[in-house]
């Protein structure tokens, strides 16, 4: 099932987690929804935009979202939010482009690094409104701080 003109439904649920564990990572109606509106909406301009674009993380069931550590709210527990790259810029540079051509309700840059292709992107997408949040995800000392806004050098 085709999401958007690049992006399929097995795209945005593949895990490996989910095959190893036996998890169905399968959308209910409102998942999907907010699927196609995340396709639309955020990775379909970065694709338009940058070509390929390689989707690390969408949709996670909550049972599939608990087994990889991840918090109960996540966006990604109701479709709202991808991780992903693009092969031909930075995660930086991609963070930046859709900082300032897109609406979207958070966008993280993910542990950046001295290599620029470090980390990934977060970028969630909210139908009844976003909130335009944006934060860098650093380790420090072992533990993960978000701070305000894109630093592409911790």
């Amino acid at each position: 099932m085709q999401l958007s003109f690049n992006f399929s439904l097995r795209e945005l649920t593949r895990s490996q987690t989910a095959t190893r564990k036996g998890i169905k990572n399968e959308p209910n109606q409102e998942q999907l929804i907010n699927l196609v509106a995340l396709t639309v909406k955020i990775l379909q301009p970065c694709r338009d935009k940058f070509g390929p674009i390689s989707i690390n993380s969408g949709l996670r069931v909550l049972e599939l979202n608990r087994a990889i550590g991840s918090g109960d709210k996540s966006q990604h527990t109701r479709g709202q939010a991808a991780d992903f790259e693009a092969f031909s810029i930075s995660n930086t540079e991609l963070a930046k482009w859709i900082k300032d051509n897109l609406d979207f309700d958070q966008l993280i840059l993910e542990y950046p690094g001295k290599d620029p292709r470090d980390g990934w992107v977060h970028c969630s997408y909210e139908r009844m409104g976003n909130r335009g949040q944006i934060l860098t995800a650093l380790k420090v000392k072992g533990k993960t701080v978000y701070k305000k806004g894109l630093h592409p050098n911790g």
